[in-house]
């Protein structure tokens, strides 16, 4: 347990009292007046205690006897249960006592993450990607918790992101996302290593797909802090490597993949998202993940980048020259992982650098035409024989 900060002791007159402010005050938390011992146990709050050691703190600080310690102790637990009650103070131990059931762990990109919740609420796709054997250190370990309950309190913090499908607060232990558009999700918590992760869903019926994508938040954060990324794009499979094309949405990456399923019998990797990283052998890779979008099309297995394809729609078909600089810009435009502060961004900047240096990278304006697949098949083996 501790205090919550949106709480502070002040005194009027010679009265000790605890006052709202920030965010407990928006949510019409009522302030406290307290007694000596309520200012003790504040005091002893500034850091996370567990209530057997608030028990101990207190009975030693009162030198309460023996015989009267059991009445102390529910009068202290009494104390503490109207704390919790007004957001007061922060049971770190709350969520703990729930003993979500593991639903599975997998193994995507050499991270391990471990999903715990009701089996209703987790997406087929989780399950290709599991690995109950499979274990790494715990600084790649993330734990998801997915809670049929209301979020217990809302920290004061500072909104660093907002837009219409997404807004960002951090505060001092987490960051907090919030889905304006969302029906079934209340809040997705993450804490700043990526390792702890909670899902708060307002029913179980039909929370999974919202479920899912905020999985995929929560693992695109982790997996940055990994200098693994995810790129907005289309990949196949082409001479065994992954092959990507890249574009916004509508531009042509699907339909461009199809012309190659159709005319050179390649197949797609992922129909809307590719995660790439380096390996243990410095090259850089397309790691399977279950992520995306609304094509149904992903791999579990992992291939060498081939290169990324930047497409752009012309009636004519022709490839650009790009400066090496354009070239790991236009690569980090397309990337979508977190980019919450300038040090995210710096690190999305350096790996688009590194990319664009060490494979080829096509801009590529064209139409939608078979001809379109042939031009840049034969700008790809040229550059890559």
């Amino acid at each position: 347990m501790i205090r919550n900060n949106d709480f502070t002791l002040e005194y009027i007159g010679d009265t000790p009292c605890l006052l709202t402010h920030g965010q407990s005050a928006a949510d019409r938390k009522k302030s406290l007046f307290l007694n000596d011992t309520g200012v003790f146990i504040w005091n002893l709050l500034s850091k996370d205690l567990t209530i057997e050691e608030i028990f101990d703190s207190c009975y030693e600080h009162f030198e309460i006897d023996e015989a009267d310690r059991p009445d102390a102790k529910r009068s202290i637990q009494s104390f503490m249960d109207s704390l919790c009650y007004s957001g007061m103070v922060i049971d770190t131990d709350f969520y703990k006592k729930l003993k979500l059931k593991k639903y599975v762990s997998m193994n995507i990109a050499g991270i391990c993450v471990n999903l715990f919740g009701k089996e209703e609420l987790f997406d087929d796709s989780f399950m290709t990607f599991a690995d109950d054997e499979y274990t790494c250190s715990a600084d790649k370990t993330q734990n998801i918790y997915v809670y049929h309950i209301a979020p217990v309190i809302h920290k004061s913090g500072e909104l660093i992101i907002r837009d219409k499908e997404v807004s960002v607060i951090k505060t001092c232990d987490k960051y907090i996302l919030i889905f304006p558009l969302w029906e079934h999700v209340d809040e997705l918590h993450i804490s700043p290593d990526g390792q702890m992760v909670s899902v708060f869903v307002k029913d179980t019926d039909n929370a999974k797909e919202e479920v899912f994508w905020a999985i995929r938040h929560a693992f695109l954060y982790m997996a940055r802090i990994h200098n693994l990324f995810a790129i907005h794009s289309v990949s196949v499979e082409y001479d065994h490597k992954a092959l990507l094309f890249s574009a916004g949405s509508g531009i042509g990456k699907s339909t461009h993949a199809a012309l190659w399923n159709r005319l050179y019998g390649v197949r797609q990797i992922n129909g809307d998202l590719n995660l790439l990283g380096k390996g243990d052998d410095g090259k850089i890779y397309a790691y399977g993940m279950p992520w995306c979008g609304t094509s149904g099309i992903y791999d579990a297995k992992d291939y060498e980048l081939k290169g990324i394809v930047l497409l752009r729609q012309d009636p004519k078909n022709f490839v650009s020259h790009l400066q090496p600089e354009a070239k790991a810009l236009a690569i980090m435009n397309r990337i979508i992982s977190p980019m919450w502060n300038s040090e995210m961004s710096l690190s999305v900047i350096r790996f688009a650098q590194e990319v664009s240096a060490d494979y080829p990278v096509w801009n590529y304006s064209c139409n939608t035409s078979d001809d379109a697949a042939a031009f840049i098949k034969f700008q790809i083996d040229s550059t890559t024989a």
